[in-house]
């Protein structure tokens, strides 16, 4: 029952988040913007985020190889399942399937294999600041901050605050737990010691499976290699971005590649960032608004809110879309479907 809520709770906040960015564009203008695009960008800038996905596979690897040594060809297929599953279940509910998918696969523990997603979110979450903090560089974020503060009714300071200081905040205590081996160690039993007995085994094991997750963390050789590899993830993102501001023609608007490529850096953390709440399948909705909204009130340059609207709509169908058609297919080669990994 709980899970159904929760399902049609994502679904309702889905709906309205797209009537909301649908009231708040003039449609018209929106889909003569999207019939004048060249859509023969969007070949290569798919082809990049595949690529993207495929660092973000090695990535993962290096995160479970502590716990079982796979095959990056074997870890790719369940990784494009996990995205598939979150752009069509509410909650972030791929998280859960991808977890799942790998235990049954490759008898990994699902709680290690979901703290090493866990780990993943974070990494992403501090690339993405860094990349803000590099478009800083070239554009006045104050203001952006403030516009966006403006137009949602939040104070500047507290925006920055919620979108910077939690993913600090964890990185830094998972960072400290994996450190603290023992101390962990010690505060687990300690934990689980009030348990009932019945759920006390289970609860053992979790706390256990949780810390051998957070162990990659221990080593500064691993932990700097984790952030290399996830700046490819995102520059390969990036580029999609960019591909799809081709389509559009932002390359006019914004004088060179240069702009372009920093604007579509700040684009792309903004909109990531603001879509990371739990709750739409595949963040719609909220990617759309933030992105849109970014673009609008970007000081660099001046851009119709309809243009911005078509093109946060085009790069978002682009992010989704080849995941679950790839998806799919990686399903039904292993006779498997998506329901069926959501209802165990």
């Amino acid at each position: 029952m709980n899970g159904l809520l929760k399902f049609w709770g994502g679904v309702a906040l889905t709906l309205i988040l797209i009537t909301l960015f649908v009231l708040t564009v003039d449609i018209n203008r929106m889909f003569d913007a999207l019939l004048k695009a060249n859509y023969w960008f969007l070949l290569p800038g798919i082809s990049l985020y595949i690529i993207a996905v495929l660092f973000r596979t090695l990535r993962w690897q290096l995160l479970l190889h502590h716990i079982k040594p796979i095959s990056i060809w074997r870890l790719y297929p369940v990784v494009v399942v996990g995205y598939m599953a979150n752009n069509i279940l509410p909650m972030r509910l791929g998280e859960l399937v991808r977890s799942y998918h790998i235990s049954t696969r490759e008898s990994v523990s699902k709680t290690s294999a979901l703290t090493s997603i866990f780990i993943e979110r974070i990494l992403d979450a501090l690339t993405l600041l860094f990349f803000i903090a590099v478009s800083s560089i070239l554009i006045p974020l104050g203001e952006l901050a403030h516009a966006f503060g403006e137009k949602s009714g939040v104070a500047t300071w507290l925006l920055i605050v919620v979108f910077t200081l939690p993913f600090l905040i964890t990185f830094a205590l998972l960072t400290i737990c994996s450190y603290s081996f023992k101390s962990t160690n010690s505060l687990s039993s300690v934990i689980t010691k009030y348990f009932p007995p019945k759920f006390k085994s289970t609860a053992i094991k979790l706390m256990e499976s949780f810390i051998q997750g957070i162990k990659p963390l221990r080593s500064p050789k691993t932990l700097a290699l984790l952030f290399l590899v996830s700046l490819p993830v995102w520059l390969f993102e990036v580029g999609l971005f960019v591909l799809v501001g081709y389509s559009f023609d932002l390359i006019t608007i914004y004088g060179n590649l240069g702009n372009l490529i920093i604007v579509m850096m700040l684009v792309t953390a903004t909109a990531n960032i603001g879509s990371s709440i739990p709750a739409a399948p595949g963040g719609i909705g909220l990617f759309e608004i933030v992105g849109r909204e970014t673009l609008v009130l970007l000081p660099l340059a001046a851009i119709d809110r309809s243009i911005a609207a078509g093109f946060v709509t085009v790069v978002h169908a682009s992010l989704l879309i080849p995941m679950i058609i790839l998806g799919q297919a990686f399903l039904w080669k292993e006779h498997l479907s998506i329901r069926r990994l959501v209802r165990t």
